[in-house]
């Protein structure tokens, strides 16, 4: 189809001629209408409600603002309620993000505008305002153009550019010249031309190639492939005329080539026709320059030509080959052409050439020769000897098998040749097996036993082994061991001992019926001698004792000789054990300082001592010496220990250890060893009055071993004088003593003394001055600085220190005084009396209630006590405390509505979470993503706003710019940590993108046309489900990537692949956002098959045969291709068809017994030559065929002779004439001839010949007795005898000479008349060169049968006499005178 074009004509030309332009700005097109103007600083004034849906009034859409300036673009807009203004560039990039950007609202004029400062080029581009509001959506495009330095850019003006008008004129477009089909040949034409002229000039086109393969191939389009410059193609075009070139046509050229002017859809083509070449033969594999081949056996030699259908001629000396005469056959098969020789004669050495007739490769030989040498068969071995094992006087026999039972074989022992003595040792000839027998075999006959035939040798080792036994019984070292019995202990080692014959014999040491694992290392195996062998037992164990027992083989058969003994093994010492310490057995004793501290330590150690026991006294980790620290003595099992110079200081926790190399034990022993106790500590006196006091102290920090019975507390009257007196006593329990009847005004000291059973301590006497006794009357000291522990909007919780000094009085109240901050002076707050305050830990809690909520207060304190006089006694003010605000404390945190909540939003926009929260005290604000702690930077901002009043309320807003999938999304949790409570929420932002890549994208299945894929989905699908998957495909010769399948699964089969080439593949995820990037396969592919057709057969033989059937054998494949074979299919011809399948090794209907790798096959007719082949079948394919057997005729295996009697009878001759007996006779294998006259064997002379020809088409054989002059003394009886394994024949022939007639009255003799009718007989001698022409060997005879038409010409009593057909009567010739004739043939030689 062609398309007509339109032309197009300027109407007004003179449109785009300079003249005045209208200033541009970069709010939009003219400012014929005009806007406000804008101003960078100027606050946005929010939209009012106008209008109904949102929508755009009198938009521009193209701007254009220079390079460095500040752009802004205007709208008027409307919309009721007032609509969402938001900015994008495209793609989907938030203006509101840019910091360059300012967005601004004007409601007095109703416009939107947003301004871009420090303009950039990469600033230009698309751009969108969106208005949204609950009626509807509006959006507006426009462009923003970015003039460089240097003026207006084109882009700019055309914006101005006004629109030419244009006369359209309508054209035809045709091909004036199109394609035609042209032809070409393969290696003659080099460069085929096409050419096609349009009807129009200057239109591009595009050249085509089309055909099956390429169409084939799945980046092919609808006109095929598209050619390409090269050193193939090349094109031209001058105007109109486009010209393509193709050099060196080839056959996969041919097809259809397409031009298309695609701009005119006009299409023209042609086929170009490429015919093969002329063939080119020669020699692939010629003959070897020499080859060799056994006489009597059969041989084949053959050439490879490089394509079947070659005119060959085979040579032999340098003369053509006559296959009839000729003792070698010709096969051609394919390219191969063979000379097979059935049986080979010396004779058959020559030399043989095969030529090719026609059409010689140049360059290339036209003939190859090679030299065919016959040497005599040697024998060789069929098997091989195998080694013999045998024990002193055992029999042995070696045997071999030879390819002939003529074989001659000669034995050898070692070097030395055996002669047989037909007793001890014997030779023996079986068929074509032999044999050597040795008897009562010697040590001495140990040697390497070869046999060799004229050509081969085999060997075999002869080893003679010594009858083993047992010298030596098992047994141990004599200290140990008696009759049958070995004695050791527990955790020593034993060695066993055992000596038997054979130095060489293995021994084998068994404990208990199971063989030692040598693989312990507790067993230790050696040979210390010849014969001798010992078992290292090391460290003993009690399951070792029992049955000890050594194996040794007797070297005859699978029989063993055992030895034993009994293994006795007595219980080794044990670690020793204690009993209790002490009279009760409770690991206690005491004692007195200074007196005899002893105690006894029972003990025992079982089983036989095997090491010396070793004890000691620890204390304290610190072993005590024996003789210095103790005396220790040691008797029948008890330890006797004496603590030397006993002291209070040596009581403690005591150890006893005892311990042999077989383990340990110990008691732990607490010993007390009693004393006066220490003295008391930290004697003090109070509660001071006129007339007494209390003393108090602490226990000692030693009792002494022995508890404390009482204290006694003792005065000092140091105003008075004198000494230490007692004036109380109190129980042990008791820590102070009040002390009563003192002298007001007097000073006094004081001590104390603890006493137990063993005494009074040493005294503790107070500390520091003595003690006046008063009373004791002062105001209190100043309390300490209040702290605020804890509050609420009524009241205030406090603590403070009491007061140095209670001033010698009790506190009986504190006094809270409270100041607001907006008041100077303090007022009481609280009156708290000791009964109503809290001590703990050196403080005083109390609380002031009465508090306004919302108000800030101080608080001070004051101690009161009562003075002697009754009235009360304030204490200086505490310093005042810090301020507090009189509200709730704790308040769990909390945030209030819309709180955290899901977010989905493109790629590349701002989102934000904008959290008002309260919480008492103030909350801590922590912002995570993922579990990761937010921070502010480049795309992410965090603010805290406070709101104030009495309670904390505060506003926390997380931004995020550009977003992004991988970084931004996720769970984004705020965090609010307060001690009234915490409180955590999450909202899930959803950051849509493009999928990431696909995952592990690998070829499962490669083949040689398709191709399998997989990949496992994206690790994120960027937000939106999956919603498919592209593959595309480049081939490595194209470069080029194609979409070759979409999916929603995540496999594929790729179809459609070039055998052989290289492929890529990669795939993307699709969602609604995009594709991926795409995963791409890690290494090409090639399209090929892992496995290929199965190698050939080899060695294909027959290897039996009847007269209905052949037995092939054959080898496997030396390569299966890379599948198992599954069968075989075995193919046969006969001399006159082509192959055909005769058996299949798996068809289970098949009659024919089928074996591994050999097959019978039936259905064979007797008399015709048969070739067989194999073929190997797998999954993959074919094989080639193996090479084919050699023809092989159907014939009997086994035909006793049978003679055909019609060949006999008797036979005149007249006298020095030819006598000829020709007998033929069928039999398998071909008979032994006798001949015999009058009943005497009968044998070649001069003057007789005998000969046998064989003829194997159908097993027959022409036995031939000549006589060449016969006498008169050569007549009688002649008998033959035909004699094979399967039978015999004879027939009998007589012989009758005739005296020579001198003289005869015969006209056809005399005159060739065909009318005589004399009894007269004749035979003419046949010339040699008669012969040759008759195509008869050692002139024998031969008959001819003569046609009615042909012409003929014979030879009567010595003279050549023509016949025709036309001028006698064949009739009366065949009856009367053609008994006459002896001899007939055609006048060219042939019949």
């Amino acid at each position: 189809m062609v398309k007509d074009i339109v032309i197009e004509e300027d109407l007004n030309p003179d449109v785009d001629k300079p003249g005045r332009r209208k200033k541009l700005d970069a709010r939009g097109g003219s400012q014929e209408k005009e806007l406000p103007e804008v101003d960078w600083d100027k606050e946005s004034v929010p939209l009012l409600p106008t209008g109904g849906k949102p929508r755009f009034l009198d938009p521009v859409d193209k701007h254009n603002v220079n390079e460095g300036e500040t752009a802004f673009v205007t709208f008027r807009v409307e919309g009721d309620p007032v609509p969402q203004v938001e900015w994008f560039k495209v793609p989907e990039k938030d203006m509101s993000c840019n910091p360059r950007a300012k967005l601004m609202t004007d409601g007095n004029t109703c416009t939107v505008t947003m301004g871009l400062r420090n303009c950039k080029a990469e600033d230009e581009g698309d751009f969108t305002c969106v208005l949204t509001n609950s009626k509807g959506k509006a959006e507006m495009d426009f462009k923003l153009f970015v003039t460089v330095e240097g003026g207006m850019d084109f882009r700019a003006m055309l914006m101005k550019k006004k629109v030419k008008q244009k006369k359209i004129i309508v054209q035809k477009i045709e091909w004036i010249e199109p394609l035609f089909d042209i032809e070409a040949q393969e290696n003659k034409d080099t460069q085929i031309i096409m050419t096609a002229k349009l009807s129009v000039k200057g239109m591009k086109g595009k050249w085509y190639q089309r055909n099956e393969l390429i169409m084939s191939d799945i980046k092919a389009g609808e006109n095929g492939r598209e050619l390409q410059k090269g050193d193939k193609y090349d094109w031209k075009q001058e105007e109109d005329v486009y010209t393509l070139i193709i050099n060196n046509p080839k056959l996969e050229d041919d097809g259809t080539y397409i031009l298309l002017v695609k701009e005119v859809e006009a299409k023209t083509s042609g086929y170009l026709t490429v015919r093969k070449r002329d063939p080119e033969y020669w020699f692939v594999r010629p003959l070897k320059e020499k080859e060799t081949a056994y006489a009597t056996r059969p041989y084949s030699m053959s050439v490879e030509i490089s394509e079947p259908g070659v005119k060959l001629k085979w040579l032999k000396n340098g003369a053509p080959i006559e296959w009839s005469q000729s003792s070698c056959q010709k096969v051609d098969e394919g390219c191969m052409s063979c000379i097979y020789f059935p049986n080979v004669v010396m004779d058959d050495s020559s030399y043989y050439s095969a030529q090719i007739m026609e059409f010689v490769k140049n360059g290339e030989q036209d003939q190859t020769n090679c030299w065919f040498e016959v040497e005599e068969y040697p024998h060789t071995f069929t098997s091989k000897l195998k080694g013999k094992n045998v024990v002193e006087h055992d029999s042995v026999e070696f045997s071999i098998s030879t390819e002939a039972d003529d074989a001659e074989v000669t034995w050898y022992s070692g070097n030395k040749k055996i002669v047989p003595d037909g007793t001890r040792v014997i030779a023996v000839t079986e068929g074509k097996t032999r044999k050597l027998i040795i008897n009562d075999c010697q040590l001495k006959d140990e040697a390497e036993i070869s046999c060799k035939t004229n050509k081969d040798k085999s060997s075999a080792p002869l080893h003679v082994g010594i009858l083993n036994e047992i010298t030596k019984e098992i047994t141990s070292d004599s200290y140990r061991s008696i009759s049958g019995m070995v004695f050791a202990v527990e955790r020593e080692d034993v060695i066993l001992y055992v000596e038997v014959k054979d130095p060489k014999a293995a021994v084998s040491f068994y404990i208990n019926g199971e063989e030692i694992d040598k693989n312990d290392s507790r067993f230790e195996q050696s040979s210390t001698g010849p014969g001798k062998h010992q078992l290292v037992i090391k460290r003993l164990e009690m399951s070792d004792a029992g049955i000890a027992e050594a194996k040794t083989p007797l070297n005859k058969g699978d029989t063993m000789l055992s030895t034993c003994t009994t293994l006795d093994v007595m219980m080794g010492e044990r670690k020793p054990e204690m009993n209790k310490i002490g009279n009760n057995g409770n690991n206690k004793v005491e004692g007195v300082s200074g007196k005899d501290v002893r105690f006894d330590v029972n003990f025992k150690v079982e089983g036989k001592k095997q090491s010396e026991l070793d004890f000691k006294i620890m204390v304290d980790g610190k072993e005590l010496k024996n003789g210095q620290d103790v005396n220790i003595t040691m008797q029948d099992g008890k330890m006797s220990v004496q603590i030397l110079n006993p002291k209070h200081e040596k009581s403690g926790n005591y150890k006893v250890v005892m311990s042999n190399a077989q383990g340990s034990c110990e008691q732990d022993l607490n010993i007390n060893i009693m004393d006066k106790p220490g003295e008391p500590s930290s004697c003090t006196v109070n509660q001071v009055f006129h007339d007494s006091c209390v003393v108090n102290w602490k226990e000692p920090s030693d009792d002494g071993g022995s508890e404390i019975i009482k204290y006694v507390v003792e005065e000092l009257d140091v105003t008075g004088g004198g000494g230490w007196s007692q004036v109380a006593e109190v129980g042990a329990n008791d820590k102070k003593a009040k002390i009563e009847g003192l002298t007001n005004g007097n000073k006094y000291r004081f001590r104390v003394k603890a006493v137990n059973k063993l005494g009074q301590s040493a005294p503790c006497e107070m500390s520091g001055g003595d003690i006046v006794v008063k009373d004791p009357w002062n105001a209190p000291g100043q309390p300490g600085k209040p702290n605020i522990l804890d509050w609420g909007p009524d009241h205030g919780d406090l603590s403070w220190a009491p007061p140095d000094t209670d001033g010698g009085a009790k506190i009986t109240h504190y006094v809270i005084e409270k100041k607001e901050n907006n008041m100077k002076d303090y007022v009481v707050g609280k009156i708290l009396t000791i009964h109503e305050v809290r001590e703990k830990g050196g403080l005083i809690f109390g609380t002031c209630d009465g508090l306004i909520e919302g108000y800030q207060y101080q608080f001070r304190i004051k101690a009161v006590n009562l003075g002697s006089t009754g009235l009360w006694n304030y204490s200086i003010p505490s310093d005042p405390s810090v301020t507090m605000t009189a509200k709730t404390r704790y308040m769990k945190a909390k945030i209030k509505e819309p709180g955290m909540h899901n977010i989905e939003i493109k790629a590349g926009k701002t989102f934000r979470y904008d959290i008002w929260f309260s919480g008492e005290p103030d909350p801590d604000v922590t912002w995570e993503r993922e579990g990761c702690i937010l921070s502010s930077d480049e795309r992410t901002s965090i603010e805290i706003f406070t709101k104030k009043g009495v309670y904390v309320e505060k506003n926390s807003v997380l931004t995020v710019t550009k977003a992004k999938r991988k970084e931004d999304t996720g769970v984004y949790k705020i965090r609010l940590s307060c001690g009234g409570g915490n409180f955590e929420a999450t909202g899930y932002v959803n950051v849509l993108d493009v999928p990431t890549k696909p995952r592990c994208f690998q070829p499962d299945e490669v083949r040689a046309e398709h191709c399998k894929l997989s990949w496992e989905p994206p690790e994120d699908d960027g937000g939106t489900p999956i919603t498919g998957y592209t593959i595309q495909i480049m081939d490595l010769q194209g470069n080029e990537w194609m979409t070759c399948a979409e999916t929603s699964s995540t496999s594929v089969e790729v179809k459609g692949l070039k055998p052989g080439h290289l492929y890529r593949f990669e795939v993307v995820a699709l969602n609604k956002e995009g594709e991926s990037p795409p995963t791409r396969t890690k290494d090409p592919v090639k399209a090929e098959n892992p496995y290929g057709a199965p190698g050939e057969p080899t060695d294909l033989r027959i290897v039996d045969f009847d007269d209905k059937s052949v037995t092939l054998r054959w080898a496997k494949p030396a390569n299966d291709g890379g599948r198992p074979i599954t069968h075989y299919v075995i193919q046969k011809k006969d001399e006159f068809g082509g192959w055909y399948d005769a058996l299949k090794t798996d068809n289970d209907s098949c009659f024919a017994t089928i074996a591994e790798l050999e097959a019978r096959i039936p259905g064979l007719s007797l008399g015709k030559r048969y070739t067989f082949r194999v073929i190997a079948i797998t999954k993959a394919g074919d094989s080639e065929p193996s090479r084919e057997t050699k023809p092989h005729l159907c014939r009997y295996k086994n035909l006793s002779p049978a003679i055909d009697k019609g060949s006999g009878g008797s036979k005149t001759v007249k006298v020095n004439r030819l006598t000829c007996f020709q007998i033929k006779v069928k039999g398998e294998p071909i008979p032994e001839f006798s001949w015999k006259k009058d009943g005497q064997k009968i044998n070649p002379a001069e003057g007789l010949s005998i000969t046998v020809t064989h003829n194997p088409e159908d097993q027959s054989a022409i036995a031939t007795l000549q006589i060449l002059r016969t006498q008169m003394t050569d007549a009688g009886t002649y008998s033959l005898l035909a004699e094979n394994r399967n039978g015999f024949d004879s027939v009998d022939l007589d012989l009758i000479v005739l005296d020579e007639i001198h003289t005869n009255d015969c006209e056809m003799f005399l005159n060739g008349v065909l009318a005589c009718t004399c009894n007269n007989r004749f035979r003419a001698e046949i010339s040699d060169q008669d012969s040759l022409k008759l195509g008869l060997q050692d002139k024998e005879f031969k008959s001819i049968h003569i046609q009615p038409d042909l012409p003929l010409c014979g030879v009567i009593g010595g003279k050549d006499i023509g016949l025709k057909a036309s001028s006698c009567d064949l009739q009366l010739l065949t009856d009367r005178v053609g008994r006459n004739i002896d001899v007939m043939f055609m006048k060219n030689g042939r019949f």
